[in-house]
């Protein structure tokens, strides 16, 4: 078992960063649907207004103490504490109480940054709880095709840092150690604006291995890491033409010892495009299919490695040291002796 360091893990930095963080994929919460959840070591709560507005709030009624995600109910824009029935608006403010007029004015929930973006419900997580360093991006989807695609949230991966599910962005030598495809590397530098680190990748058919080796790529691979909670990836290859897959994946701490990875996937078309409906669909059907296996090339490996801080690179791997070095900045500046008062 890889030894713990000084925050009780077996990372050298804080187990959670700052960023915007998957909590739920959108079709999975209900208008007026109410549900507890746990992240960043926290009890919290998520809900649905009646008109659609997703809300994530710390768990506990300010009053005396009842955990909202357990029979609270949802009344319009308010969330109705089981215990008392206070009520909540979505910004967090009392604005009801049953027996009295007199609304405490300390009675607030805090509530989480929340925005839904492609079918994510994503919410901000910063451990200083200063409000979004940057706005979360909005993305193109008019090519988006619906119904295409997959969306899966994992719990057996263990622990992993979300520093640790993204470096994957540059790990150019697990794609045929781990996805059995033939060699990978740059396809041109990499980018970093900001909050963004953009990782463009080639992949060569399996099987070709050899750096010498001209064999036209079967793939292209732009990944862009945004912030410390997500990576968005683009794939596209020349079997493919008019085709390209769009994957989000982010790792959400439940606490120190488990994250929530959520893969969501679907498929833009072009104009261009070849191919017929009906080839599409079986395109995406095979492609979902492989794409659920390969979730589990990944997770198997992250319960059990080690974080090799000063890693023995080989002349060809990618640039984790540029990478770990941009995301230095979504560590938060904390002693571990703080930590272990949390």
């Amino acid at each position: 078992m890889p030894a713990l360091s000084e925050f009780g893990t077996r990372y050298p930095f804080h187990p959670y960063p700052t960023g915007w963080f998957a909590a739920e994929f959108s079709d999975q919460l209900a208008p007026k649907e109410v549900r507890p959840i746990k992240y960043f070591g926290r009890e919290l709560v998520i809900w649905r207004t009646e008109e659609g507005k997703a809300v994530i709030a710390d768990a506990h009624c300010p009053h005396l103490g009842a955990h909202l995600g357990y029979d609270g109910k949802v009344e319009g824009d308010t969330l109705i504490c089981p215990f008392h029935a206070w009520g909540f608006g979505s910004a967090g403010k009392c604005v009801h109480v049953p027996y009295t007029k007199q609304i405490p004015p300390r009675a607030v929930l805090n509530v989480w940054p929340v925005v839904e973006r492609s079918g994510i419900i994503w919410f901000w997580h910063d451990l200083d709880g200063r409000a979004p360093l940057f706005d979360m991006p909005v993305f193109d989807e008019t090519r988006r095709l619906p119904n295409t695609g997959f969306e899966r949230m994992h719990d057996d991966f263990g622990g992993p840092h979300p520093q640790d599910v993204m470096e994957n962005a540059v790990d150019f030598g697990h794609f045929p150690g781990v996805h059995s495809t033939g060699r990978a590397s740059a396809n041109g530098k990499i980018r970093i604006d900001g909050h963004r680190f953009m990782s463009p990748i080639k992949v060569l058919p399996s099987g070709h291995v050899d750096p010498n080796d001209d064999t036209p790529p079967l793939s292209f691979i732009d990944a862009e890491v945004i912030g410390g909670g997500f990576v968005r990836i683009e794939s596209y290859g020349p079997m493919l033409p008019g085709l390209k897959t769009i994957t989000f994946v982010s790792g959400t701490p439940v606490d120190e010892t488990l994250t929530h990875y959520r893969v969501k996937t679907y498929i833009e078309k072009s104009d261009d495009c070849p191919f017929t409906d009906e080839q599409i669909a079986e395109i995406d059907r095979v492609s979902v299919e492989v794409t659920k296996k390969e979730q589990y090339s990944d997770g198997k490996i992250w319960p059990h490695k080690a974080y090799v801080d000063r890693p023995m690179l080989s002349a060809v791997d990618g640039p984790f040291n540029l990478y770990r070095e941009w995301y230095a900045q979504y560590h938060p500046r904390v002693a571990a002796a703080q930590v272990a008062a949390e």
